[in-house]
């Protein structure tokens, strides 16, 4: 966060601006985005995306939780979606996406600490199989290379790779392209650029596997979480692929296996469904719907507004790990949402 827009939210922290957008934003509901705790502040290409918080930046941000909201679980926002009653005044949601070691490890006691019930959308063959999300296997596979640069053959593109930033960059930029492929070229090249990178150093797959950042939860752990109360388990998909680059058959089975999958896991019905990379369109959304879901989740950055049509693309918000008191509370309210385009800021 810019030193601009934190002391921008500082102010308006301090002239209750926040306070008052709290108490105004109406039906509009928090619904907050994780994928993972970590026991300290992660940089580098392993966590680029900040994707991990540290555990006690994550405590900062349940106790603000706790102390203006009333949390309730993803499932009991979608009953009421759904027409099943009312909700209680100035509530929020807590979810996590993937199904990452340390949501048990680092999460859970600290939600059991401040009572605090969470969403945790688990990928099936991640939890099932120990299947490594190829984001990660990609992330670990650049943060260990040797090579100076990768030319990508298909496009004509030369990444240098000789520090950390080019690394990243790198990463971030491939990432995104691969993301667009079918099942099949996807497969494919992460394959390919894999033994590129990892032919060139130390294969981050030797020896002992991917850093344990990127561990999947244990099915023991997922039933600990389950039968505390606390804890319900969504799906977040077999492999964790984009559904629209899909064939819709295709698309059926990861939406309708992953629920059959998970429920058999932890012994409850599967109610959430985050589409992966938020990515979804009108028959992806039909599929969930039609697979028994009561809600689905996309991303947004904004606070989620409760109408028709809504049930199944709940837009959701993302806290920093560096946010004081000040820019939780612009987040929660929606005043950072309304900055982020004139700021620039993401």
């Amino acid at each position: 966060m810019g030193a601009l827009a934190r002391t921008a939210y500082q102010a308006a922290h301090l002239l209750g601006v926040t306070a008052l957008m709290r108490r105004l934003q109406g039906s509009r509901v928090p619904v907050l985005m994780y994928h993972g705790v970590s026991s300290k502040r992660i940089n580098g290409v392993l966590n680029c995306e900040k994707k991990h918080v540290a555990a006690a930046d994550f405590e900062r941000h349940l106790r603000f939780l706790k102390s203006r909201y009333q949390v309730i679980p993803l499932s009991r926002y979608g009953a009421f979606l759904r027409g099943g009653g009312a909700l209680p005044r100035g509530c929020a949601v807590v979810t996590f996406d993937d199904g990452y070691e340390n949501n048990h490890s680092y999460a859970f006691p600290l939600l059991k600490k401040y009572g605090i019930p969470a969403t945790v959308f688990v990928t099936a063959d991640f939890v099932e199989k120990g299947e490594s999300l190829w984001v990660d296997r990609l992330a670990a596979a650049f943060a260990s290379t040797t090579l100076p640069a990768w030319a990508d053959q298909s496009s004509g593109t030369l990444y240098p790779l000789a520090n950390d930033a080019e690394k990243t960059a790198a990463y971030l930029q491939i990432k995104a392209s691969f993301k667009r492929l079918g099942p099949r070229d996807h497969a494919s090249a992460v394959d390919s650029l894999l033994k590129a990178l990892e032919g060139a150093g130390r294969s981050p797959l030797a020896g002992g596997g991917l850093p344990r950042l990127f561990s999947p939860l244990k099915a023991e752990q997922i039933r600990e979480m389950v039968a505390s109360g606390l804890v319900e388990i969504g799906s977040h998909c077999c492999r964790h692929l984009g559904l629209t680059n899909l064939d819709l058959d295709e698309a059926r089975r990861e939406v309708f296996s992953s629920r059959e999958r998970i429920a058999a896991l932890t012994g409850r019905p599967v109610e959430c469904f985050s589409y992966p990379n938020g990515d979804a369109n009108p028959q992806v959304t039909t599929l969930v719907e039609a697979a028994g879901y009561s809600c689905a989740v996309v991303e947004g950055l904004r606070l989620d507004r409760p109408g028709p049509g809504s049930r199944f693309a709940v837009a959701r918000l993302a806290l920093k790990e560096d946010d004081d008191e000040a820019a939780i509370a612009a987040t929660l309210c929606g005043l950072r949402s309304l900055g982020l385009r004139a700021a620039g800021e993401r």
